[in-house]
């Protein structure tokens, strides 16, 4: 698989790199000195990364939330060898509620060539823990797109957050605001598909037309979307006019982009939920529902990409 940084990421990177100085505090204590003190801006769009090779294969997975044993499961049992020509992507909350959260990043640490992920909106709790606890620094973060995180909306970290941050420490908190991003992108050359892959949601014309960079609020916590003003997302129903599943947007969507789809996570009350061009894949694992798992292989035969769904049966619960 090709690896590819668009420009205009790379500027807005550097960007929100410089906007960082504000980090920059004396380091205390507990947390190592090797860590810096600089907490790096997060990135809003991830590399592109574009499929070539008609042997690679995509697999995405929903919601872990710290289900470690079920995570595995998944990998020895349905997925087979991470090698050279298998990505995975984890769709968020692959941290917090769960009991193995410090497992799950050593794991996707240790595999980061093989394992993608983007932020869900506990991995941003946590990251907002870590600025206010361990930092001492206002209650805000940086991303390269959004200048100014969270919005009033968006709820604080509780106290599983702030605990789960002294678990993992500084060095795991830097990792893992290095290596991951809100969401990516995923050019399928071979059929001339785009897939992303996002926490909660975006919109039809996001990252695809001009000037339209989703919120992270959106791409992090979206469940609702005013039909009448697409600029106004919320995550409960009551808090915006006009609801609408965002997700439904797309049943009607412009053909422009029909070669569009958008794989996500979030939504474990919805459960399982396959359409066109949207892929809900929270089937609750952490609640005692399954752990599920899409995955993308091309065949040659049809030219066309075919897709399995695989699920594990959570093993324990909260």
């Amino acid at each position: 698989m090709e690896y590819r940084l668009k420009l205009p990421i790379i500027l807005l990177t550097i960007a929100g790199v410089l906007l960082t100085t504000y980090n920059i505090v004396n380091y205390d204590s507990e947390m190592s000195p090797s860590t810096s003190t600089l907490l790096p801006a997060l990135r809003t769009l991830g590399d592109t990364i574009t499929v070539t090779d008609p042997k690679d294969r995509l697999v995405f997975i929903g919601d872990v939330h710290g289900q470690y044993n079920e995570f595995k499961e998944m990998l020895d049992t349905k997925i087979g060898a991470l090698d050279s020509h298998t990505t995975v992507v984890l769709l968020g909350d692959f941290l917090v509620k769960g009991p193995d959260s410090v497992k799950m990043l050593d794991y996707v640490s240790e595999h980061q060539d093989r394992v993608r992920f983007v932020f869900g909106n506990h991995e941003v709790l946590l990251f907002l823990a870590y600025v206010r606890e361990e930092l001492s620094l206002p209650d805000h973060i940086l991303f390269a797109t959004d200048k100014q995180f969270p919005p009033h909306s968006f709820k604080p970290p509780k106290k599983i957050h702030k605990e789960l941050v002294k678990q993992l420490g500084g060095e795991r908190m830097h990792k893992l605001a290095a290596l991951g991003s809100a969401s990516l992108r995923f050019d399928l050359a071979l059929t001339n598909e785009t897939l992303f892959a996002v926490h909660a949601g975006m919109l039809p014309g996001d990252f695809l037309e001009k000037d339209q960079v989703p919120p992270i609020a959106e791409l992090v916590d979206m469940k609702y979307v005013n039909q009448e003003d697409w600029t106004q997302s919320a995550r409960e129903e009551e808090d915006v006019k006009h609801s609408k599943r965002w997700y439904k947007l797309w049943d009607d969507c412009d053909k422009k982009y029909r070669n569009i789809t958008v794989l996500y996570g979030h939504d474990a009350k919805k459960g399982l939920n396959l359409r066109e061009h949207t892929k809900g894949l929270d089937s609750g694992c952490v609640r005692g529902g399954k752990l599920s798992a899409l995955e993308y292989n091309y065949d040659a035969k049809t030219k066309k990409y075919t897709t399995t769904l695989h699920q594990v049966q959570a093993r324990t619960h909260i």
